[in-house]
């Protein structure tokens, strides 16, 4: 602090009418040493209830020191004194600053604004101060900075992991790329197998003790600019330096390991298995969106692999590029497409083994491109089974059937039944046959002239709500065959309880064709045979073999559906078939 001995003290510290006109005011000033305890000299009236002390009480209690006044929170004296000493030594003449005040019966936020006086009192200089409450104007910024904290962390904190969410993650993982040469680093995708089980077995907190700590152990084995965030649900992001295959490999490797450390020792353990699809960013321009579109694809081609490190791993490659932009292609052009009928049915005679007669069709949708010509349907049915699409091609070959049934009533000839694919994505909605029923209600043909084919998959992996669709379809009127039987999920079990009407034996059982041995063709024949005791008619599909159509023909089955007949084929030539000239 400044003391200067020599200097004599003033005779008047304020004149009288300063001191009328701040008590008038209401301003709180006073005059303090600039020593170490910033003794006070001399205050207005307004300073004592300001504070809430009398000045006799004020006198009494702390001597004039306000360095005893603020005893019981020496932290805002140390600020005020921090601003002094920086005042002082800057030669700024004076200070301004917040701090904490305790008053008589509360707390006040108060600014000190001060300027040091050409004045001294036994050697020491004098500052002019005055105190301002500022508690609302504090309290207000508070909560404002509190509201900004918590929007802060619901936009950038996963509520599950207390770590990075998608919004979080993507920014950091943009600032690491952007700073980066193309080829530095690699984006991981990493799903959780069968985590859903989990959560309905255990329960979802349990679940997020699980999300938690896959987290927790991700981020453990990151350096760096490296990053890990939980994009949703079991899904999780990482971007990691790329060190080449192997040692990503290996770097994921010790993940899933440590992940499942937990079970050393485990009397009954549970492993945790990933799919992970691993894209080494060389296009550093791509949004996140597409890094994670990449990684997500080579994703989806890890679950077909094997593993027996509890995790599946495919690394993005030039096929997935082309697939990814085949399938943006598709997405552009499919709509479009739609609108302008591109998407035609074309049918697959059912031939009648006991007379050779057409007892029905499979309608087929093939997509007939202006300028790519005939778009093979494995080329997009998949996809469209991914993206939801598959709905709306499915009903727009329903109404072409609907409306071809439709014209040979009102011809007069003699139609057959027609059968059509649903796709398992139609089921997500309960009102699924709205939509179907609304066509049919426009056209007003015969339900009964409709047959729905419905996968194996569907039946026996949700052999309950199969069921419930197989009832609704007959309640309506319609017919129901199990499509692809014995492709690799049949359950005899299964089908005392599925009141199907007519069986398609898979177009496996007739691969091998006329090579098939005695033992294929008495499993046929089991089958067949099965489904005469369960009343069911019989279709079997994929025959391509005159000798194959003999040997179904002997041992009773209804019908066949192959090339050993007719491939499918546009509407004019099916008729052409089916009525003649």
């Amino acid at each position: 602090m400044t003391h200067v001995p020599d200097r004599p003290a003033p005779t008047s510290l304020v004149s009288e009418g300063d001191s009328v006109l701040v008590d008038t005011l209401r301003l709180s000033v006073s005059k303090h040493k600039v020593d170490e305890h910033f003794t006070l000299v001399w205050a207005n009236r307004y300073y004592y209830d300001f504070i809430g002390y009398p000045k006799d009480e004020y006198e009494a209690l702390f001597h004039n020191r306000p360095d005893l006044y603020f005893a019981d929170n020496p932290e805002d004296f140390a600020v005020i004194a921090e601003h002094v000493t920086e005042a002082l030594e800057k030669n700024t003449g004076g200070y301004e600053c917040i701090a904490g005040l305790n008053v008589k019966g509360g707390h006040k936020w108060v600014k000190f604004a001060s300027t040091f006086l050409d004045e001294y009192v036994d050697g020491y200089q004098l500052s002019y101060t005055t105190m301002t409450d500022v508690t609302d104007l504090v309290e207000a910024r508070q909560h404002l900075e509190e509201a900004n904290e918590e929007l802060e962390r619901l936009a950038f904190v996963d509520p599950v992991t207390e770590g990075f969410n998608q919004t979080r993650f993507d920014l950091t993982a943009r600032h690491a790329i952007d700073r980066s040469e193309p080829g530095t680093y690699a984006l991981v995708a990493l799903d959780l197998k069968k985590f859903k089980l989990l959560n309905e077995i255990q329960g979802t907190e349990s679940g997020d003790m699980v999300l938690r700590y896959v987290y927790d152990c991700l981020r453990t084995h990151l350096d760096g600019d490296e990053c890990v965030g939980r994009i949703n649900a079991d899904a999780f992001n990482v971007l990691m330096r790329n060190e080449g295959t192997q040692a990503m490999y290996e770097r994921i490797d010790g993940m899933v390991q440590d992940v499942n450390r937990f079970n050393v020792d485990a009397e009954r353990p549970y492993f945790l298995s990933f799919t992970v699809g691993v894209y080494p960013i060389d296009d550093t321009s791509l949004p996140m969106t597409l890094v994670r579109d990449r990684a997500n694809v080579a994703r989806g081609s890890s679950k077909e692999a094997s593993n027996a490190r509890h995790f599946t791993c495919v690394f993005y490659s030039d096929v997935d590029r082309q697939n990814l932009l085949s399938e943006q292609d598709m997405e552009n052009r499919m709509h479009g497409a739609l609108e302008r009928g591109e998407f035609v049915a074309y049918f697959q005679p059912k031939q009648r083994l006991a007379d050779g007669s057409i007892g029905g069709a499979e309608a087929l949708v093939r997509w007939i491109d202006p300028v790519r010509g005939l778009v093979p349907p494995d080329d997009f049915v998949p996809y469209f089974e991914r993206n939801g699409f598959i709905i709306n091609v499915d009903l727009c070959v329903f109404e072409q059937v609907r409306a071809l049934l439709a014209s040979w009533i009102e011809q007069g000839r003699q139609p057959v039944p027609i059968s059509v694919n649903m796709s398992r994505a139609h089921l997500r909605e309960q009102d699924f046959l709205t939509p179907y029923e609304q066509i049919r209600a426009r056209y007003g043909v015969p339900a009964s002239l409709i047959e729905f084919e419905l996968t194996e998959t569907l039946v026996f992996g949700d052999p309950e709500t199969f069921m419930g669709v197989i009832n609704l379809l007959h309640a309506r009127g319609y017919r129901c065959s199990l499509d692809d039987f014995g492709s690799g999920y049949s359950s005899l079990n299964v089908l005392k309880d599925v009141d199907i009407d007519t069986m398609k034996l898979d177009r496996a059982f007739f691969s091998a064709g006329d090579d098939a041995g005695q033992r294929e063709w008495d499993v046929v024949e089991s089958v067949v045979d099965l489904a005469k005791k369960l009343d069911l008619g019989t279709v079997a599909e994929g025959v391509e073999e005159p000798g194959q159509a003999a040997r179904l023909r002997a041992i009773n089955c209804d019908m066949l559906q192959g090339y050993v007949f007719s491939r499918p084929v546009p509407v004019a030539e099916f008729e052409q078939m089916l009525f003649g000239a």
